[in-house]
């Protein structure tokens, strides 16, 4: 039986990534069938009810991160949703031009694994341990691996090598894809229980109190309560709220929340 990778980017240099990691992965295990959006969605096919399918019948998920994708709504917001379905025990970053020390937010969370042959060794042998009766011995694998990996080093090495951000545009924009993901919500509404309308309905109500909050804010300007409240927004209510628009499937929100952020952050109104 065929064990599902799925495999997130944001912005072209992810994606190029992305796709050669795709490619590589069933040469060494024959057994790992990956996903990899839009390029795997058969013709016609709706591209929001596909990446929901694949979500819930993977076993894994992989986020590749670059220096330009760190922090844009989508990779969080899709981090979080893998999170929801595969548990953070089974998603793992890949950091191919960035230091974990530059990884903030809810991706410290995941396993993150940086693009060198021993660390990314250690990932093969998690994707492994997904096959069951189809996964490599383990002497198998160590064969298997130091005869592949040359060939993946040396095309990602390449890839980044060559890649001049000012000269690519994201393939996918942010904005189209949470719009794409809330169409699924409204595709599903008549299926959304009662609850998850009421708690939809709350979290319509906190995002217009955290507006309010936000502006009176930035009136106070240096007062201590500006501090404190700064504080509790990115710390704590923030996050809250974040998770909620995951677990709601609302990625419009969740891009809002995101832009509120930053104004806290920068003092912008």
């Amino acid at each position: 039986m065929a064990s599902k990778v799925f495999i997130s980017w944001g912005g072209d240099l992810s994606k190029q990534l992305a796709e050669e990691v795709k490619n590589w992965l069933p040469s060494v295990l024959q057994f790992v069938k990956p996903y990899f959006t839009p390029d795997d969605i058969e013709k016609g096919a709706r591209w929001e009810s596909s990446i929901t399918q694949e979500l819930a019948n993977s076993q894994i998920g992989i986020i590749c991160l670059t220096k330009d994708n760190i922090s844009r709504p989508w990779i969080l917001f899709e981090a979080g949703a893998l999170s929801k379905n595969f548990g953070k025990a089974n998603v793992c970053t890949i950091l191919f031009n960035v230091e974990s020390t530059q990884i903030t937010g809810p991706l410290t969370c995941f396993q993150a694994t940086r693009f060198d042959k021993a660390d990314f060794k250690k990932l093969i042998k998690t994707i492994n341990e997904t096959g069951g009766e189809s996964k490599r011995d383990s002497k198998v694998l160590d064969e298997v691996f130091e005869m592949w990996w040359p060939r993946l080093e040396t095309k990602i090495k390449k890839i980044i090598k060559d890649y001049k951000e000012e000269d690519h545009e994201d393939e996918r924009t942010e904005r189209d894809m949470l719009e794409e993901l809330l169409e699924l919500t409204r595709m599903n509404a008549k299926k959304i229980p009662r609850r998850s309308e009421n708690a939809r309905h709350a979290l319509e109500v906190l995002m217009r109190g955290l507006d309010h909050l936000t502006m009176r804010m930035m009136d106070v300007g240096e007062k201590e309560s500006y501090y404190y409240f700064k504080e509790y927004l990115i710390e704590e209510m923030i996050p809250s709220l974040e998770l909620l628009c995951i677990e709601l499937e609302s990625p419009m929100h969740f891009e809002h929340i995101h832009d509120i952020r930053n104004r806290i952050i920068h003092g912008i109104k």
